[in-house]
């Protein structure tokens, strides 16, 4: 699926829609995940990519995500991005479930359940906003200022209908830090090392402690800089994409 309607180009400038995605081993070293707690249904399709964008229906475009099993053990899979809510009668839904606002992630339809039993990280090395000027959208690259990996404070769920099986995820998003705010009004939520465990831990369920996890992150732990415009295009990749440009205005591609 590529995104080429208004609506959908509307809806990834809103909201957190393109992020930078890590490779397996990277994943692996930092969260010291081991091969055998690899359980992804998908072969090959875990490789850095610079242009990520929320997708229906495609497995080559699924994400690595980590969560944790009834032990608390951590699991490395991949997701569709594009979360499909256990309910639903078809292996695809019209609307936005990519982003989950905070506002309402504890109590909307889509979103209840996994927040209180289906929580994940979603491991990136930075993500886009889109800045409204004047004269267009400036893209700006956003990453941690310590050079670590992020992880996305992320929601799943588990749909599953005449044999077909979907595992699908959202990323959280909300108010921004005043860093984040000169560029953009929202931002995803991010898990800090410190809060990993409890975020993922199976026994807690009770939605008014997963939200106290839900915190900004400080101003200093995040950097950002202008990049190209040709990131608006979905369909580009390349660590090229995430080189500082300077200002670069255009209103191009399908963002």
């Amino acid at each position: 699926m590529t995104f080429t309607s208004g609506n959908e180009r509307d809806i990834l400038i809103a909201m957190c829609g393109r992020y930078v995605a890590p490779d397996e081993a990277d994943i692996e070293n930092f969260w010291h995940i081991g091969r055998s707690n690899w359980r992804s249904p998908f072969e090959n399709v875990r490789h850095a990519r610079f242009n990520v964008a929320p997708q229906q229906g495609n497995p080559r475009n699924y994400i690595p995500v980590i969560r944790a099993d009834t032990d608390g053990t951590l699991e490395l899979t991949d997701m569709q991005w594009w979360l499909l809510p256990f309910w639903s009668k078809e292996p695809r839904i019209k609307y936005s479930t990519f982003n989950a606002r905070v506002e309402s992630a504890a109590t909307s339809s889509s979103f209840r359940e996994p927040f209180k039993k289906r929580r994940c990280l979603i491991p990136a090395k930075g993500w886009y906003e889109w800045q409204q000027l004047p004269t267009g959208k400036q893209p700006w690259y956003f990453q941690p200022a310590d050079g670590m990996l992020l992880a996305f404070a992320g929601l799943w769920d588990h749909w599953e209908k005449d044999g077909q099986v979907i595992e699908s995820c959202t990323v959280i998003v909300g108010e921004p830090n005043a860093a984040v705010r000169q560029i953009h009004d929202r931002m995803p939520y991010l898990i800090s090392s410190d809060r990993q465990a409890a975020w993922l831990a199976p026994g807690l369920t009770d939605p008014a402690q997963v939200r106290e996890l839900l915190q900004p992150v400080p101003e200093s732990a995040i950097s950002f800089y202008r990049v190209n415009s040709k990131v608006s295009n979905a369909r580009t990749d390349g660590p090229d994409l995430i080189e500082p440009s300077p200002l670069d205005v255009s209103d191009d591609g399908d963002e």
